[in-house]
């Protein structure tokens, strides 16, 4: 059975998730990073959370929402680039003020709830592209790449398959664009200055 359909959840949870939920999710974080922010950020998650911007922002080059299944560069690799460069930001952040507890409960809360809502794009991709996402999901791992055989990223031959628009597998800066590719970079330094602004903030109160 395709991978990209095959597994369940409580359908009230994955209802829950929707939307506003995200949103509400991203707040608390913030909240929670203001309140621990009380040193200023350290290098090492500081270049974590860069990457995952980087990541975001090659994924966005490469993107063209219901028109063909996205193969090229990161999706070569992974099926979802866009939300393992959101998991190194977040983590990158927690780790830039040195706070292990919300590194570690950002990596559980996470896990848990983009899991499903993974689920239910992956259903609404394979009922757009049919047999060539299902393809594509026994290519590429949905997650995590590939680091035993077969050694990743996917067969060029192999994703042309499953996306014959060859143009497709090149960076494209009119499709990062259209997809505001920027503002990967932009949440980068919007959340290590608002880190850094805190620690300032709990260090005159010191």
């Amino acid at each position: 059975m395709n991978t990209a359909v095959s597994e369940q959840g409580p359908t009230w949870f994955r209802g829950f998730i929707q939307g506003k939920t995200r949103i509400m999710m991203a707040w608390t974080f913030a909240i929670l990073l203001g309140i621990s922010a009380q040193q200023y950020p350290v290098w090492p998650g500081i270049g974590l959370c860069f990457v995952g911007a980087t990541l975001r922002f090659w994924a966005s080059g490469f993107l063209r929402k219901d028109t063909r299944p996205a193969v090229g560069g990161p999706y070569a690799f992974v099926r979802n680039p866009l939300y393992v460069g959101t998991y190194l930001m977040a983590l990158g952040t927690a780790w830039a003020i040195e706070n292990w507890a919300l590194l570690a409960i950002s990596t559980v809360l996470y896990a848990w709830i983009y899991h499903y809502i993974i689920l239910d794009e992956e259903t609404k991709l394979q009922r757009i592209f049919k047999s060539a996402y299902a393809e594509y999901c026994e290519s590429v791992p949905r997650f995590f790449p590939r680091i035993w055989p077969p050694f990743f990223p996917a067969k060029k031959e192999t994703l042309v398959k499953i996306n014959p628009e060859s143009s497709h597998l090149s960076f494209s800066w009119s499709v990062a664009m259209k997809n505001r590719a920027y503002e990967a970079y932009l949440s980068f330094l919007g959340l290590m200055a608002f880190v850094s602004g805190m620690a300032y903030i709990w260090g005159r109160f010191r």
